[in-house]
């Protein structure tokens, strides 16, 4: 049974177990409950840190990323955090130094940048305003602060930053091997001289479409993240310093071009690129650049005529079959021992409109080899089941398979054939061979269908390698019903390995494309459980990229196709995401005149009278609303149209609040009450809300976007409440099913509800524990419905920002529906986590961790309307309608429904009796 005074007990141990249990690990509640050790009565700094020491800031980024090994010059923003020591923790002021050489910073000496002390309580997005600063170099920085009794803490330990190369003027060429047919492997190489042990060495690499990369035979890394190159192209940097050898060594890489996706990504010019700096303890430096002295292979294992392509819909031959002679494989080519005598000169390739951007974002990698849970034979057809869905590649060895034998891979997403996603094919050259295709293409499998394996397959000589983008998972949820565990551990899980070089729709069998829907359902699962997630602000730069002239957004981006307006207006959303998760003001400013480019296009469309929007678009383009395999109607003056127009304006208004920009932020202000009165006048009926103007039929699905967005009249919403209640069955397709839960969850009368409408994840917990497009059949990985991976953090724990970078926010859960349920997430300020319990109908328990220069809103309900007690700790902070102050509570305020308490930074656990 749960224990109330074990709530407040969260110890990083705890949360350790529940992050394993998104691995697939188990451990029962009753022993997770047992690792807690935080007594209710103490709150203590970590060990050696007294109360009088302002703890040094810890966890320094440069845009967002730990040491990086290249950004782009021009926008180097830090950010740091400050360990927790107990209540009230303030950042006052900072200083940041920057040097050179770490030398010179150890002397307390800033030459590039010494800011002085900065009154401000800002500590992420610092933008750095000192001395420019060189292409190619490292930079070394760190950072004290004041807190709010003017105590200055010590100097964080150094961090760095490396500045990349300079957008499109590499010294290095653009080469191929002159071939351009269609899903063509190039093996390209470069043997050198490194005359001593160099000090500093890094290769800065990029390829159209993909690479794998080699040095001295060992792999580098694959890359780069999915891209345009002609706008906003990607490169990885590489920290090569003590993989070189002095004397001889390498450069190996097998480059990939596809050149016939659709709506999956740009089909440029196939190309490979590297620039080496390797740098002496002498001063001096060796470059090794690609040019035309590189070698190209004549012919490669991968066998390319009669290309078979898989795909349907809009991602028709956005995947082709891998089939691969090894026969024909140059053995050892990548390593230093390979005669290349017989490989011809390099083709240099006209790329100088390509523009090369430092990736920030983490590298697609191989995370986990996975064993298979069941093998069966039927004939000569062997069925391998790794009981959930993987994106990836696999590892096969065949010990007993002549030359020329044929093996073929057939991918179901599903438990036996259930939901093919294509083939791969490879020949065998004899003997006991590996085949492991892992060219960075990834395929997406619960069930492998081998033909042509020669003798007996066990588990030893298949697996599954699990590989995605990599991620820290830090956020961790868990309630009383195990139902939605497992459905937040699937959605998370499956979120994950849908970001595939960049989020896209990960079904091999027909899409694998980039699409802004999906980008803001995954990118909510990615904020609130991946520490310092890159990938979001990826996405808005490739979106403002190729933003149409017009202002509008494409529906695919890197990809420049397709137009829905619903779909675009997810763009202005996910930006203001970022900024309350990142405190990135910076880049929110960057993106102003995009925001309100598109605002301006649509509101072209938008009825003088009305105030509403029916944007009208080229024959081509479509309409969705937000139906996506649903039954409520798209187009017209619709519903969900017009309540993302709204939070679109409020959100610009925001942005231009923050920006200082006080007179754009008032006339959008003003705007937003056009659209809220134009919805509530047209397309509300008193009860429940209308799809369109010209229908009055009950969706409940159009309701939930009301309430999603607070658009209900106060003194309707319970009649709102009701008509969902008695709705019955809701076809909410797939995709509509964010704007449904966050509606139902945002109003706070309908948790039990959506606690029981969220059975409707049971068929895929059972298929293969992985998110589908829709709810009983489509594509069977395709996280779009992967949404309850955020909501049951923002909703069910109700962990919602309001502030950049979590300055403030606001906790309110929704306490119906569960006994229990807790949440951690890693923001930029640190770790955040909440729980609730309810030992009895009249009694509440919440505890919060609010990290350091953070203030929250803590909503706890009001269960009894004037006889309502809540107590902190032992000491008793409302009764009888009065606030009595205790450290670190700042205020408390009755509404109608709560007592609403302002709190610092600190842990607290309350009880509501």
């Amino acid at each position: 049974m749960f224990e109330p005074s074990k709530l407040a007990r969260f110890s990083r141990r705890r949360f350790l177990v529940c992050a394993q249990l998104l691995m697939g690990r188990s451990p029962t509640l009753d022993w997770l409950l047992r690792q807690g050790s935080l007594s209710s009565g103490s709150i203590q700094g970590p060990a050696g840190t007294s109360k009088e020491e302002v703890p040094a800031p810890a966890g320094l980024l440069a845009n967002g990323v730990q040491n990086p090994l290249a950004i782009d010059n021009g926008a180097v923003r830090l950010a740091w955090l400050i360990p927790p020591t107990g209540r009230s923790q303030v950042q006052a002021a900072y200083q940041v130094l920057v040097a050179s050489a770490p030398q010179l910073l150890a002397q307390g000496r800033g030459d590039l940048w010494d800011s002085g002390k900065v009154v401000s309580g800002q500590s992420a997005g610092v933008v750095y305003r000192g001395r420019p600063l060189i292409f190619g170099s490292r930079y070394w920085w760190k950072v004290c602060v004041w807190d709010g009794r003017g105590r200055r803490s010590r100097y964080s330990e150094t961090a760095t930053f490396d500045i990349g190369l300079p957008v499109g003027e590499w010294k290095a060429s653009y080469i191929w091997d002159g071939t351009e047919s269609e899903d063509h492997f190039a093996y390209v190489r470069k043997v050198f001289q490194v005359p001593a042990k160099p000090c500093r060495a890094r290769a800065y690499v990029s390829a159209h479409n993909d690479y794998l990369l080699y040095l001295n035979g060992a792999s580098l890394g694959m890359g780069p993240a999915r891209s345009d190159p002609f706008r906003f192209g990607q490169y990885i940097a590489y920290d090569i310093t003590e993989k070189l050898l002095e004397g001889t060594n390498v450069f190996a890489a097998v480059g990939h071009w596809l050149g016939t996706w659709n709506d999956s990504g740009v089909n440029a010019r196939p190309c490979f690129i590297l620039e080496a700096h390797i740098e002496f303890a002498d001063g001096t430096r060796l470059d090794v650049l690609t040019d035309d002295t590189w070698k190209v292979a004549p012919r490669t294992g991968f066998v390319e005529s009669n290309p078979t392509y898989f795909g349907g819909a809009g991602g028709s031959r956005n995947r082709a079959a891998i089939q691969y002679d090894a026969r024909l494989e140059p053995e050892g080519w990548t390593g230093l021992h390979f005669d290349d005598a017989a490989w011809r000169k390099a083709n240099p390739v006209d790329c100088s409109d390509y523009r090369l951007h430092a990736q920030l974002v983490a590298q697609q990698a191989e995370q986990q080899e996975l064993r298979p849970i069941g093998i069966k034979q039927d004939g000569a057809i062997w069925s391998v089941d790794f009981g959930k869905c993987y994106d990836g590649w696999f590892q096969l060895v065949m010990r007993n398979n002549r030359p020329g034998d044929l093996i073929r891979v057939e991918y179901f997403q599903l438990q036996g054939t259930g939901g093919s996603a294509g083939w791969d094919q490879y020949t065998c050259k004899g003997g006991v061979e590996t085949w492991r295709p892992n060219v960075g293409r990834h395929a997406t499998f619960r069930t492998l269908r081998i033909t042509g394996y020669e003798g007996e397959l066990s588990s030893a000589d298949v697996c599954a390698v699990w590989a995605y983008t990599g991620a820290d998972v830090k956020g961790c949820f868990r309630c009383s019903s195990d139902l939605l565990n497992n459905i937040f551990a699937m959605c998370e899980r499956s979120a994950r390995q849908n970001v595939q070089q960049g989020i896209i729709s990960v079904d091999a069998n027909r899409e694998q494309s980039p699409w802004l829907a999906d980008s803001w359902n995954v990118g909510g699962v990615l904020l609130y459980n991946h520490k310092n997630t890159m990938v979001i602000d990826k996405v808005l730069q490739d979106y403002a990229a190729e933003q149409l002239p017009i202002g509008n957004f494409y529906a695919c981006s890197p990809a420049a196709i397709y137009q829905i307006p619903e779909w675009s207006m997810y763009w202005p959303m996910l930006l203001w995401q970022h900024y309350l998760f990142s405190g990135d003001r910076q880049c929110l400013e960057s993106h102003y005149p995009n925001l309100m480019a598109f605002l301006k296009w649509i509101r072209q469309y938008q009825d003088k009278k009305t105030g509403l929007i029916n944007p009208v678009l080229k024959p081509h383009d479509w309409r969705i609303s937000d139906y996506a395999g649903g039954s409520m109607p798209s187009g017209g003056y619709n519903i969900a149209t017009n309540c993302q127009y709204y939070e679109n304006v409020c959100v610009a208004g925001k942005a231009a609040a923050v920006l200082g920009k006080t007179r754009e932020a008032e006339d959008l202000r003003r705007q937003s009450e056009i659209i809220k009165k134009g919805i509530n006048t047209h397309l509300f009926g008193g009860s429940y809300y209308y799809s369109r103007t010209d229908r009055r039929d009950h969706f409940a699905l159009a309701s939930a976007w009301a309430l999603r967005f607070n658009l209900a009249p106060e003194d309707a919403v319970d009649a709102v409440v009701r008509s969902i209640k008695t709705s019955g069955p809701v076809n909410i397709g797939g995709y509509g099913g964010d704007a449904w839960y966050s509606g139902a969850l945002n109003s706070g009368q309908l948790g039990e509800f959506v606690v029981r409408d969220l059975a409707r994840y049971e068929d895929m917990l059972a298929g293969n524990d992985t998110n589908w497009e829709t709810f009983h059949s489509g594509e069977y990985n395709h996280a779009w419905t992967s949404y309850p991976g955020y909501l049951f953090h923002k909703y069910i724990c109700g962990i919602q920002p309001t502030g950049g970078g979590f300055s403030t926010l606001d906790i309110r859960p929704d306490f119906s529906g569960l006994a229990w349920a807790q949440s951690e997430i890693s923001t930029v300020k640190g770790v955040l986590k909440t729980g609730w319990e309810k030992p009895s109908p009249n009694t509440l328990v919440l505890t919060a961790e609010i990290p350091p220069n953070s203030r929250a809103r803590i909503y706890l309900p009001k269960l009894q309307r004037h006889r309502t007690r809540i107590s902190e700790g032992d000491h008793i902070l409302w009764k009888e309608q009065s606030f009595m102050r205790a450290e670190g509570i700042v205020s408390a305020v009755e509404t109608s429904g709560n007592i609403v308490l302002e709190v610092r930074s600190g842990q607290y656990r309350f009880t509501v009796a």
